[in-house]
């Protein structure tokens, strides 16, 4: 591109590798401190009640586990490229949840970025919110509800998750570009809808009109495959805070990295689920 000094650049490449290399300990850092300085606004949210869930959250799963598909798929809507919505959690679970996120945020405590394209959010594991709350949701409701709408897909189990909160809002974050993301399955869960503009569009960039836009409800969550390209659309006015889980299952990802579509290469870590892979001893 007719640039002459590499230097600067080579710098910087390395500076972001180092940096990605840091992210596991800095993340394990951060929550160490949180877990011993965080007062919390909510403490009762952080350990998962079914009172949170939505009615027909528990309906539909129901259904599903008797085998009334029909009476299932009142309960949720197929968009018609195998993305799905339905209802997750309940108002009041939401209101809480916004108050605690945003009592944290306005704390001193060290947060990180939630991925490389957000930089308005929180990473839900560092606060706290996995162990008790998030994963009993993905184990108990999510993977069997993926299951069923999506009984195709060769996924013996999700072993794993990554989860964070999305903030959109006016002189903030406003939008997204399309992109694909680091899961197999993503679960995005509206906590807040107080806007005009913002809706997830799947599709592609260079095919448009073959895309369709999908417009948040609070409470409700949209299910889809992690290779569907999607984006955020222009935020006109107001704010959105949506909870995104992103399901990884090492089944799948150990044989094809869902990023580079190559067969992985692996080191171990320490601590934590690594991006989702395992290493087989």
């Amino acid at each position: 591109m007719g640039c002459t000094d590499l230097g600067p650049v080579v710098n910087e490449i390395k500076a972001e590798l180092e940096r990605r290399r840091r992210i596991p300990q800095d993340s394990i850092d951060r929550a160490d401190y949180i877990k011993s300085n965080y007062k919390p606004l909510h403490q009762d949210i952080f350990e998962l009640q079914e009172n949170f869930l939505h009615p027909d959250l528990l309906g539909m799963l129901n259904y599903f586990n008797h085998g009334l598909m029909d009476k299932a798929a009142t309960l949720y809507k197929n968009h018609g490229v195998e993305v799905f919505s339905f209802p997750i959690f309940s108002v009041e679970f939401c209101t809480k949840f916004i108050a605690e996120i945003n009592h944290f945020n306005k704390t001193s405590m060290p947060k990180g970025r939630p991925n490389s394209m957000n930089n308005y959010g929180v990473l839900l594991d560092e606060l706290g919110f996995n162990e008790r709350l998030l994963t009993p949701l993905r184990t108990k409701y999510l993977e069997p509800l993926t299951r069923f709408l999506f009984p195709h897909e060769n996924i013996k189990a999700f072993d794993s998750h990554k989860a964070f909160t999305v903030d959109y809002e006016e002189n903030k974050d406003t939008d997204l570009g399309f992109h694909f993301d680091n899961a197999e399955m993503t679960v995005n869960i509206c906590l807040l809808a107080d806007c005009e503009g913002g809706e997830l569009f799947f599709g592609a960039p260079n095919n448009c009109d073959k895309g369709f836009g999908y417009v948040h409800e609070q409470g409700r969550g949209v299910i889809h495959r992690g290779s569907a390209f999607h984006c955020v659309l222009p935020l006109v006015t107001g704010r959105r805070v949506n909870l995104v889980m992103w399901m990884r299952s090492s089944s799948v990802r150990n044989l094809k990295c869902p990023i580079c579509g190559k067969t992985p290469t692996l080191e171990p870590v320490d601590k934590g689920w690594g991006e989702g892979f395992t290493i087989k001893s």
